[in-house]
């Protein structure tokens, strides 16, 4: 009687090898947000063609995994896409570079991006108050009055609080009025908010989508130099959002809020009540 050779049977995959293979752009989108980096990993390893698939997010469809992870702050997983090879330049259905969604949404990840190798373009050179590349790109044919994109580049550069930036686009024909006196006073750049309203941006200008002024914005962020300069420059203080909210309003839920978290002494937001309370009237 032959004798049989014993074989040794080839261990399948793993459960989470099986999951990975399962894979669809919508799930490896959700993984990105909740910045679970060994399943981003293993799927992308699974199934590379996942690095190029796209989704919809904020309306705009062209969402890769970068552009996800970067969105959500995500350096980890962002780390582990590059890694794969994850192409930097890749771009939403709007032109979005991750490095464009970067200068919107995750600052902290503008140097690793540009470290790793991602091309600043007009909007980078303008947000990083780059003016040799910025006017390079003018020089070449570049708009100075819009990016095509939903971020002029205006607003990028009030963003980056360049006002050398600020300057050369304005003097390039940019519109000072285009919504980047909302975005300099969301960042906190009370320099540029007086540069652009010098230039001509309306103080009450309403964002279409959400009603907020650039005073709304400056108390979102709790800047008060910036609130003084709107308030000098006439900003309305009865201006409501599309929900009805004034800028007094969100100041004293800050306020409260903050009072609430901490041992109940006068917090930076109890400042910015004052000052928003107190009328010229007054003086």
């Amino acid at each position: 009687m032959t004798e049989q050779t014993p074989t040794t049977a080839t261990p399948g995959p793993s459960t989470g090898e099986l999951r990975a293979l399962r894979m669809t752009a919508q799930r490896l989108a959700g993984l990105v947000a909740a910045g679970d980096t060994e399943a981003v990993r293993t799927a992308v390893r699974a199934q590379p063609r996942l690095l190029s698939a796209t989704v919809e997010r904020a309306g705009q469809d062209g969402w890769t995994p970068l552009h996800v992870a970067v969105a959500e702050g995500r350096g980890d997983v962002v780390d582990a896409l590059l890694e794969a090879g994850a192409d930097l330049e890749a771009r939403t259905e709007h032109d979005r570079t991750p490095l464009h969604v970067a200068l919107d949404h995750a600052p902290e990840l503008v140097d690793p991006l540009l470290a790793r190798g991602a091309q600043p373009d007009g909007a980078a050179a303008a947000y990083l108050g780059d003016t040799a590349r910025l006017a390079a790109r003018l020089d070449s044919g570049e708009s100075s009055v819009h990016d095509d994109a939903e971020t002029s580049l205006l607003q990028f550069a009030a963003l980056g609080g360049s006002a050398s930036a600020v300057q050369l686009l304005l003097d390039r024909g940019a519109d000072p009025d285009d919504g980047a006196l909302l975005a300099a006073a969301h960042a906190g750049q009370p320099e540029i908010v007086q540069q652009l309203l010098t230039a001509g941006a309306r103080v009450d200008r309403r964002d279409p989508e959400t009603g907020r002024t650039a005073l709304h914005a400056a108390v979102e962020v709790g800047h008060l130099e910036s609130v003084r300069a709107l308030l000098a420059a006439g900003a309305d203080r009865e201006a409501t959002t599309s929900d009805g909210a004034t800028a007094l309003d969100i100041a004293r839920v800050a306020a409260a809020r903050d009072r609430a978290a901490g041992d109940g002494t006068p917090t930076p937001q109890d400042a910015l009540v004052d000052l928003l309370e107190h009328s010229p009237a007054d003086d």
